[in-house]
């Protein structure tokens, strides 16, 4: 009997071996993207990983010490890298002089509403900082056909909250700020319920505004107000297929 239990622990040894060194977890940025003042410091970390080293593309905009602190000298944008068993990690890092009061802070997970937050930023002269989700949204997970997707089961399940890689240092200095998403399902992606839980904008002016493909940003607006609690939220625009002069009317209209 013994030896019969000896040889089964010995067994599940050598099968539980190659388990746990999967089950390890992977490194992963604790910021991707940041959006930080001149003169303000923030701490990035390659998570799950040690004894890294850190370095800026442009040290007239920031610096960065061994241990991950930024440092911002000057407005501009500069990438913070550090590497780990071959490879790259990197941080998107925007400083602001400080002056503009307004900011564009968009979800964009193919482009298209990306390329709505530049219209944006341009027409209102402001600032821009990009949702990340921790965890890049595949091919696969945007399959809103499939109903075991990953989008469709974050949009049936009101309280979730994906994990986001994005971190603004400096809202206190912005009044007025645009929210922008795809419409997913007929309503703002969690990824957006995720910031607007993690950053209180009470007191600030939030206008919301989509990309999609024919639903509109009228089923969004509900979650926006909720998750913008104490701002004065206004009226969203629907900016798909929007050229930059009618963005620019919208905007100062």
């Amino acid at each position: 009997m013994k030896k019969t239990i000896s040889m089964f622990m010995a067994v599940c040894a050598l099968f539980a071996a190659p388990c746990f060194a999967s089950a390890q977890a992977k490194p992963y940025m604790s910021q991707k993207q940041v959006l930080m003042k001149a003169g303000q410091k923030y701490t990035v970390k390659l998570k799950n990983a040690k004894s890294v080293k850190w370095s800026s593309s442009d040290k007239k905009v920031l610096t960065v010490s061994s241990k991950g602190v930024i440092k911002a000298k000057k407005s501009g944008k500069a990438k913070v890298t550090t590497r780990y068993k071959g490879k790259k990690y990197r941080c998107s890092v925007t400083v602001s002089a400080g002056k503009k009061k307004t900011l564009v802070v968009y979800f964009s997970a193919t482009g298209t509403t990306a390329d709505a937050a530049k219209k944006v930023k341009k027409a209102a002269a402001a600032d821009a900082v990009r949702i990340m989700p921790r965890k890049a949204y595949s091919q696969e997970d945007l399959d809103y056909t499939d109903d075991s997707s990953r989008t469709t089961y974050e949009q049936e399940h009101p309280s979730v909250r994906p994990a986001i890689a994005t971190a603004v240092r400096n809202l206190k200095q912005y009044d007025t700020v645009y929210i922008g998403y795809p419409v997913w399902n007929g309503k703002e992606p969690r990824v957006i319920r995720t910031f607007l839980d993690k950053y209180k904008l009470k007191g600030k002016t939030v206008i919301p505004f989509c990309t999609s493909g024919g639903s509109g940003i009228s089923g969004s607006m509900s979650g926006i107000r909720e998750g913008a609690d104490g701002a004065d939220v206004r009226s969203g625009k629907d900016l798909t297929d929007m050229s930059q002069s009618e963005v620019t009317e919208w905007i100062q209209g």
